[in-house]
């Protein structure tokens, strides 16, 4: 039979025990990198979010002003689809228009063809209609600015969004994990026949989701949807399409999608003069 000599046995048995020790003092290791890399990436999403949230304004005012730069996306130009459900008829236009993305927008109708050529021009608190049949311009009182749009539920404020701050008191009325309600009461004197807005945005990005509309006794009549967000490349989440529903006896529904929209551009001044809402502007 064939005998070891017990050293060299011994000397096995010692280097087996020292790797069985290493083994164990590597998995060890192994163990606490990945339970470290476990707390850091906690750690950095934790700060991330952190972050995000210590981004969200804590004044509602700057909310709103958050909210508005997300629902105009800079200056822009696109086309707009637009069915107007009202009753028994359903209308459907196509529109043109070019923003600056403060408070000048000019918007064209191209279709149907009955209705082409109409235009609408914004100019800060002034709104200029243009009618092919009459031949001539129009300035609507500021007043005209919450009418439908084309007979739509669409107002022009909703389209500019800047009756939200420039003739609304804010106040934060709501806030959760995931979103924010603000209260908008008008200011006195404020040509406006509502007596509170909703406004709903999503945290912490402040993307508008919904807007609902209070008469004077406290009463839902209308609200705007906003969907389909596209995120640019300035950060901002701007919504490409609105739903308007007139909760009124009776009312009817408006549908408007942005289709080719190009938004960050910088249109020309001449764009928002009387002589390009009666003729266009190309550029």
């Amino acid at each position: 039979m064939t005998t070891f000599p017990l050293p060299l046995f011994g000397s096995s048995a010692a280097r087996i025990a020292r790797l069985r020790v290493a083994a164990v003092r590597t998995a060890a290791m192994r163990t606490a990198a990945v339970r470290a890399a476990a707390v850091l990436a906690a750690v950095l999403v934790a700060g991330g979010a952190l972050a995000q949230e210590a981004a969200v304004p804590a004044d509602a005012d700057a909310i709103v002003d958050r909210i508005v730069e997300n629902l105009r996306g800079g200056g822009q130009r696109a086309t707009i689809r637009m069915t107007v459900e009202r009753d028994d008829a359903t209308d459907r236009y196509v529109l043109e228009t070019i923003g600056d993305g403060d408070e000048r927008a000019l918007t064209r109708v191209v279709a149907p063809p009955n209705e082409a050529g109409r235009a609408f021009l914004v100019d800060g608190s002034e709104l200029f209609v243009y009618a092919p049949r009459v031949g001539r311009s129009l300035r609507l009182p500021p007043s005209g600015r919450s009418d439908g749009f084309l007979g739509s539920d669409l107002s022009y404020d909703d389209l500019a969004g800047d009756e939200l701050r420039d003739t609304y008191d804010a106040a934060i009325a709501e806030r959760t994990d995931d979103r924010v309600v603000v209260s908008l009461v008008p200011r006195a004197g404020a040509a406006t026949p509502y007596g509170e807005l909703r406004l709903t945005a999503r945290l912490p990005d402040l993307t508008p989701l919904e807007l609902t509309y209070l008469d004077q006794r406290d009463a839902p009549v209308k609200r705007l949807t906003l969907h389909d967000p596209r995120t640019l490349e300035d950060g901002r989440t701007v919504p490409t399409r609105f739903e308007v529903v007139d909760l009124t006896e009776g009312g009817g529904r408006t549908i408007a999608t942005w289709e080719d929209a190009t938004f960050g551009v910088e249109p020309p001044d001449r764009c928002f003069t009387l002589e390009a809402l009666e003729t266009g502007c190309r550029w």
